[in-house]
């Protein structure tokens, strides 16, 4: 019991630093015209600002899960959001524009590890039986940031200016890496309470990791490739609208204006917190995986085909972005694929690979 009650201590303190991921990741899209002004650049230097986040995401996604696996999620989760931090300033005080490049690129750094954790700790305090449940609440988390980088952003930004905003966001998260080194256990055995292992009736699965064999034993497993490429089709999509293209999208092909575009995005937003949720728990009751991405995955294809080449009446347009942004959630599988193919040890490079 007391492990049941506290394992919500641990996952809450790292979902509510993941919240911070996902801002940073959609925000920039939001500030396009500041960033623009301020240092008056065009349309691919704006991309470029947006691009230095994932550059430093994706080189850090696989290192990610191995210092996930080898230090735990807790020493990881609690460093890199200090330098997370960092760059946050940096990008908020940025006097250049290679400034703010470096300080995106730094922000990307540190907040490339917390999914990965975030799974790690879900692995070693939660049932395997509701994995993908589990998998749907980092989407709520997920989505709970794209939906603070919408129209909460346009006020804040309105109210403080971007700087200010970024800034303050940098102080946020040391006060969360704060709470990770004080509350934050890499498994229960740490507290004297049983581990997933023994409650599970399995054979205990030790943290004795070797990096190479891992990534030896991931990487040359032909369904970690396939639910890799899937991660890429589906997530290109998802970070598109939601984030750095979105709102600037509706705005000059349907017309609006920017608080009615953010509010359209919001539409999308929610309704991929409520297709993580769901997709998740189906998934588990039916006990498969993949007839829920393969239908999806269509059902994905055919709203962008209607968002982009046939249009949208903007009086449905929150309806039709809500029942979209569930559809193109089911990237969220993937991780959940990942991690059933694959040793429960390596969870954290298993996740990292399809991330990356």
């Amino acid at each position: 019991k007391k492990l049941e009650s506290y394992r919500w201590v641990v996952w809450t303190i790292l979902a509510l630093t993941y919240i911070f991921v996902t801002f940073h990741r959609m925000a920039t899209g939001v500030v396009k015209a500041e960033l623009q002004e301020t240092f008056g650049i065009g349309a691919a230097q704006f991309a470029t600002i947006g691009s230095m986040y994932f550059y430093a995401y994706f080189i850090m996604q696989i290192p990610s899960g191995i210092l996930a696996d080898k230090i735990g999620p807790r020493k990881t989760a609690m460093w890199f959001s200090i330098l997370a931090a960092v760059g946050s300033v940096i990008f908020g005080l940025a006097p250049t524009l290679e400034m703010a490049y470096l300080g995106r690129f730094i922000v990307g750094i540190g907040v490339s590890v917390i999914f990965i954790c975030l799974i790690k700790i879900k692995s070693r305090w939660f049932y395997s039986r509701n994995f993908a449940l589990m998998i749907g609440f980092v989407g709520l988390a997920a989505n709970t940031g794209a939906l603070m980088a919408q129209t909460p952003l346009v006020y804040a930004t309105g109210v403080l200016g971007w700087r200010t905003t970024f800034v303050a966001l940098g102080i946020m998260m040391l006060f969360f890496a704060g709470l990770t080194k004080a509350f934050v256990k890499d498994d229960p055995t740490e507290m004297g309470l049983p581990g997933m292992d023994e409650l599970e009736g399995r054979p205990s699965a030790k943290s004795d990791v070797k990096v190479l064999p891992a990534l030896k034993s991931v990487l040359s497993n032909p369904r970690t490739w396939i639910v890799s490429f899937v991660n890429i089709g589906m997530y290109v999509g998802y970070i598109v609208l939601l984030g750095q293209f979105g709102v600037p999208y509706l705005m000059e092909s349907y017309g609006l204006e920017r608080v009615q575009a953010a509010n359209m995005i919001i539409a999308a937003v929610v309704g991929s917190a409520v297709g993580a949720m769901v997709i998740g728990y189906v998934s588990d009751r039916i006990k498969r995986r993949k007839p829920v991405l393969v239908v999806l995955s269509v059902a994905s294809l055919i709203g962008w085909l209607l968002f982009v080449y046939v249009g949208i009446p903007v009086a449905i347009l929150p309806v039709f972005l809500f029942l979209h942004g569930f559809a193109i959630t089911n990237f969220t599988m993937t991780w959940t694929i990942a991690n059933e193919v694959n040793d429960r040890r390596l969870s954290g490079i298993a996740t990292g690979v399809v991330n990356c």
